[in-house]
């Protein structure tokens, strides 16, 4: 009986070593985040685009600032970089490796949002088995955060940090545009020009039971759309456009446009029957330094949202450009500030749980966080996980003043007044 009892013993001794086995190979014991090694962060980016290129030197540079302190916690940070090549078949398999196999904790993606969403989709497939936390630090899309509102159990692990979403841009930064025009160009009439990519949509059609169009927000504040088009990415010749643009009576340009052919742009609208017409531009080349040699300086009096200027928005904001370009080579182009204080973000939210044992109290701490960030304030709308939006976290209005970009907006930025585009060519 004893010998009986003996080789059950070992028979059921057995079975459970098999048993946890097979546990560990599918993973589900290894599903629990680390909470003694290294903490890994996986980033994604098309590594042949200049603003993933840029976040990911920030990204390195957050990396290397927090490590040289002593980590979190005591913990070292390790970033796991992973290249898409801009597919999003290569996004998703990036995001399981990195989730899967490199065990990282969070994973950024600093590109386009439709690459973010379709790393979220794949990560609200593996959260149950393998918790994590996710953010899209390049985009302004509300794709990612639609998904938050309308299935916070399925997308609480994501979060989007963007200089505005869309939602943003209608709420908050198309009013601020008025002030622009009112207060420093001191016109009420504003031509339109857009370009079809999805992030203008909501702009270019409003959304429904939240913000009218972008013209019909104009209009509420009481500027007159005196002139509304459309773009294409691969247009070339905008001639047409402005010759249009200067008999309709505008007092200012507003281009809604980030990805177009931008110095082919100025240079067609310096030259034109419009060049004495102001021009807004919301973002891209325009408000880059580079702007100024690529556009032979008919860049000159054009306005532009820029991030890459430099004053002193926090106690950050300068030793950020400066180190980024000095020490990772890279430019402070969009994606980079966000990113970066998305990572501080992340630590103070860490610290704030008291580890990083529980990814449900990570998201909790997240919801709540607030951090000098190099823009401002970084933090995340508790309840549908995008940033927090201006006047927390600001994307100033500059203008090309003679080979030099001006901050002229927001008033307590600003180190110069605005000049109209005649008098700066004269």
């Amino acid at each position: 009986m004893n010998r009986g009892g003996s080789m059950m013993k070992k028979m059921c001794l057995y079975t459970g070593m098999i048993f946890v086995f097979l546990l560990m190979a599918m993973g589900v014991w290894a599903a629990s985040p680390d909470t003694t090694g290294p903490i890994k962060i996986g980033f994604m980016g098309n590594m042949s685009s200049p603003s993933s290129l840029s976040s990911k030197g920030a990204a390195t540079m957050a990396v290397d600032e927090i490590n040289k302190a002593g980590g979190i916690q005591g913990r070292q940070v390790k970033l796991v970089i992973e290249d898409t090549k801009g597919e999003i078949p290569k996004c998703v398999e990036s995001y399981k490796k990195l989730i899967m196999n490199d065990r990282v904790l969070a994973i950024i993606i600093a590109e386009k949002v439709e690459m973010g969403v379709a790393g979220m989709e794949i990560g609200a497939e593996l959260f149950s088995e393998y918790p994590h936390l996710f953010f899209s630090t390049v985009g302004s899309g509300d794709d990612i955060w639609h998904r938050v509102r309308d299935n916070y159990k399925k997308y609480r692990f994501g979060f989007q940090t963007y200089y505005y979403i869309s939602t943003n841009f209608l709420k908050i930064w198309a009013p601020e545009n008025t002030d622009v025009f009112k207060k420093q160009v001191k016109t009420n009439n504003v031509a339109i020009v857009y370009e079809d990519m999805e992030w203008t949509k909501p702009l270019r059609k409003g959304l429904p039971n939240v913000s009218p169009s972008l013209a019909g927000v104009y209009k509420e504040k009481g500027v007159n759309v005196v002139y509304e088009t459309t773009i294409s990415l691969d247009q070339k010749m905008f001639n047409p456009i402005f010759e249009e643009i200067a008999k309709s009576n505008a007092g200012i340009i507003d281009c809604v446009v980030g990805y177009i052919d931008q110095s082919a742009f100025i240079k067609q609208w310096s030259q034109s029957s419009a060049r004495h017409i102001p021009m807004l531009i919301w973002g891209g080349l325009a408000g880059m330094p580079p702007a100024w040699k690529m556009t032979e300086g008919k860049v000159n009096g054009v306005m532009v949202g820029s991030s890459m200027v430099k004053v002193a928005i926090t106690p950050k904001t300068l030793p950020f450009m400066e180190n980024l370009v000095k020490n990772y080579k890279v430019g402070p182009i969009f994606g980079s500030h966000t990113t970066y204080d998305t990572i501080y973000g992340f630590k103070k939210a860490i610290e704030k749980a008291g580890g990083t044992g529980s990814v449900d109290k990570l998201i909790k701490q997240l919801e709540q966080v607030e951090e000098v960030a190099v823009l401002g304030t970084i933090g995340w709308n508790a309840k549908y996980h995008y940033n927090l939006p201006h006047p927390k976290y600001l994307t100033p209005v500059v203008q090309w003043q003679k080979g030099e970009m001006k901050v002229i907006y927001p008033a307590q930025y600003k180190n110069a007044d605005y000049i109209s585009p005649t008098d700066l060519r004269k």
